[in-house]
């Protein structure tokens, strides 16, 4: 349990006054401690969705009163908590019966953290009246982890509500999540009729899973207005008229710029009618089919099909999710709907792009999109799907044999049958002779790292991995089984005893454990640059876009690389400094996957690292972080994710709602950021060439 706070700051902590914030979208305020006051709803009951592991009674579960229970008995010294480790939920949820409506003034949410390890990111406060079948949202705010004791009072200006629910979210999940008290303050208006009865903890459980409703017809945030914001599809055939204008006479400057991109005034190079990649005094770059230096500047997922865009509005049961206000008519916006694994889906970005350009609304859309990145300066598509009728340079993924030997979430390159897997799955033969092409990645963000070792340890002789490791071993230690049983805590009689016997990752030596990963990579990389070859001997083998730190490890990335033509990466952060510790193998690097966000109109930032001020900041980071890398010798060009923000109602599967988009959903490209861009993609080569400019 945390520590409690003094009885004497206690008292004094008692005598500040609670704080309203000046509209429902103001930030949330932190503050010290403060107590609860007169005219608050005392009566009713609440219920845990995950039972918490601090606080009496609430870590027993089940229907507590307010009257007994620990967010409810004005005691700022004991928290309800719950604990962090590997299996928490990132979300924990809260659910308040007031047993009949209630004009609110205001809801707080007090909670204190004794130190840094106790908090959470993102509280989300939704009400309904009993009436209504969804909920409403009443704010979503975040908290900086330094705020350790935390208020947040949302303004309810008498709206009626029998039930609040609060969400807690944190993104790491060692976090520990401490909520204190919760005060719900009665308004002005006329409270409902006597009290309902109760509803039981099942019947409150069920009120966790209700629905609160997000979006309008255009896929808007129902509780934010902005400048710009969609009220009418003449709107939208407006905006398409003005930015047909400006867009005009937008082209690439072919004095400038080859046909590819390339900037022919940093000279002539070897021009062999494919992408490909070059040392000019000792830094790295691409060089264009037509000879010409090029430093990638791509967008991930330029296409109005990219099925993250859209969102389930039908459960794979047949149950409606009712978080729209009024979806799109399914005959008039056929094109707008699909079907997925994850339920049924619809695409509001789509639906949008018709009610804007009109039904057949794609060849618009292309030559908008197309001007666009010109006039950006974007100069490639990098990552994920695409428009194909769209020319511009691009990156294919090759994805892993359906039927490749896993450990966790990786293949097993020491399965025999590797490399017969990967011919007979990777079929390239068609895009050989495609000019555009830049080259290929393979899969996505999976690679090696400890946990794939100690997963591949614990296992049997049946596993090749784990038949590899015992042949490293006796090749490393010299075939003596003694030394290794020594080192290893084991007892094996001979290394093929040693491979059916269980290992503890935590007795292999590090640099056991290195150069084992470390050759695991050069067996993956090595197939698959085979099998890539014997289809395509002209295009450029990329790596696996790989996030340093997660799901995979240095050895993994850098062991492969005599089979790499450039190293891959996914890096969302604001922190160049990450290419330093590749700079020494003098490979390529590109960083496919990146991103600045501003948390608001319903959608989210992905991590603190990335999120943004407002739009304008967007483009300020993207400049000082493009120009960071840049800077590299080995850093050749980046993969902005992604051309339209996902859904607020998230992305199928996962429920992804992050604001990634140089354009919204509504087809609104982010000005703002989009200008600070323009202008740092102009010069960029420049920046790489060592601080001249042009």
């Amino acid at each position: 349990m945390p520590p409690r706070i003094p009885r004497l700051a206690l008292a004094a902590l008692l005598l500040l006054p609670l704080l309203a914030l000046p509209s429902a979208w103001g930030r949330a305020l932190a503050a010290d401690p403060a107590t609860v006051t007169t005219g608050t709803v005392e009566t009713g009951n609440y219920f845990h969705g995950v039972r918490p592991d601090d606080g009496v009674p609430d870590n027993a579960g089940g229907l507590i009163p307010f009257t007994s229970g620990e967010l409810f008995d004005h005691d700022l010294s004991q928290n309800v908590g719950w604990r962090g480790r590997a299996d928490a939920p990132k979300t924990v949820a809260v659910v308040f019966d007031l047993l009949r409506d209630v004009p609110l003034e205001s809801i707080t949410l007090l909670s204190n953290a004794p130190n840094q390890y106790w908090g959470f990111d993102e509280a989300t406060v939704t009400y309904r009246s009993e009436a209504a079948t969804t909920y409403s949202v009443a704010q979503v705010a975040t908290r900086a982890r330094t705020e350790l004791n935390y208020r947040l009072t949302v303004p309810m200006h008498d709206r009626s509500a029998r039930f609040v629910r609060i969400e807690l979210l944190r993104r790491n999940q060692y976090l520990h999540i401490p909520l204190t008290e919760i005060e719900l303050r009665q308004g002005t208006g006329t409270p409902g009729a006597d009290p309902a009865p109760p509803l039981t903890a099942e019947q409150m459980r069920a009120e966790l899973a209700r629905y609160t409703r997000l979006v309008d017809r255009y896929g808007q945030y129902l509780y934010q207005d902005w400048p710009g914001k969609i009220t009418s599809d003449q709107q939208l055939r407006d905006d398409a008229a003005r930015e047909a204008a400006h867009l005009a006479t937008v082209e690439w400057d072919r004095s400038r710029y080859d046909r590819y991109g390339g900037l022919r005034q940093l000279g002539n190079h070897r021009a062999t009618g494919y992408f490909r990649l070059e040392k000019v005094d000792g830094r790295w770059w691409f060089v264009t089919p037509q000879g010409h230096l090029f430093f990638l500047k791509g967008v991930d997922a330029v296409s109005d099909q990219e099925w993250g865009y859209g969102t389930v509005y039908r459960n794979p049961d047949g149950s409606a999710r009712d978080v729209f206000a009024e979806l799109p008519d399914p005959d008039a916006y056929a094109p707008a709907y699909g079907t997925s694994r994850y339920g049924d889906v619809v695409s509001l970005l789509r639906a949008n792009l018709m009610r804007k350009y009109g039904p057949d609304y794609q060849e618009a859309w292309r030559e908008v999109t197309r001007r666009r990145l010109i006039d950006w300066g974007f100069n490639a598509f990098s990552k994920w799907t695409r428009d194909p009728a769209i020319e511009a340079p691009y990156i294919e993924q090759v994805t892993v044999p359906p039927d490749a030997v896993r450990i966790l979430w990786a293949p097993d390159p020491f399965d025999p049958e590797w490399q017969a897997k990967l011919d007979r799955h990777v079929d390239v033969t068609a895009l050989r002779h495609d000019p555009w092409l830049i080259g290929y990645f393979f899969d996505n963000e999976r690679g090696w790292n400890r946990d794939v070792v100690a997963e591949a340890l614990r296992r049997d002789g049946t596993l090749p991995a784990k038949r590899a490791f015992s042949a490293y071993l006796a090749d490393a230690y010299g075939g003596d089984i003694a030394r290794v049983n020594a080192v290893l805590g084991t007892a094996a009689s001979s290394f093929e005893e040693l491979t059916a016997t269980p290992v503890d990752v935590a007795r292999v030596p590090a640099a056991d454990l290195s150069a084992f990963i470390t050759l695991a990579s050069e067996e993956y990389y090595a197939g698959i640059r085979q099998a890539i070859r014997a289809d395509d001997p002209n295009h450029l083998f990329l790596g696996s876009a790989l996030v340093p730190g997660w799901r995979s490890s240095t050895e993994w990335i850098v062991g492969g690389r005599a089979h790499l033509d450039a190293i891959s990466l996914d890096v969302y952060s604001d922190n160049a400094g990450y290419l330093a510790q590749f700079e020494p193998y003098d490979k390529p690097v590109l960083n496919l996957e990146y991103s600045f966000n501003c948390a608001g109109r319903g959608l989210r930032a992905i991590n603190a690292a990335v999120s943004c001020a407002d739009i304008a900041d967007r483009g300020e980071k993207y400049r000082a972080f493009l120009q960071a890398q840049a800077a590299s010798p080995v850093f050749v060009g980046s993969g902005w994710f992604v051309y339209y923000d996902q859904a607020v109602t998230g992305r199928p599967g996962d429920g992804e709602n992050y604001n990634f988009g140089l354009v919204n959903q509504q087809d609104q490209p982010y000005t703002e950021m989009t200008d600070i861009m323009r202008d740092t993609n102009r010069t960029i080569e420049f920046a790489h060439l060592g601080g001249a400019s042009g």
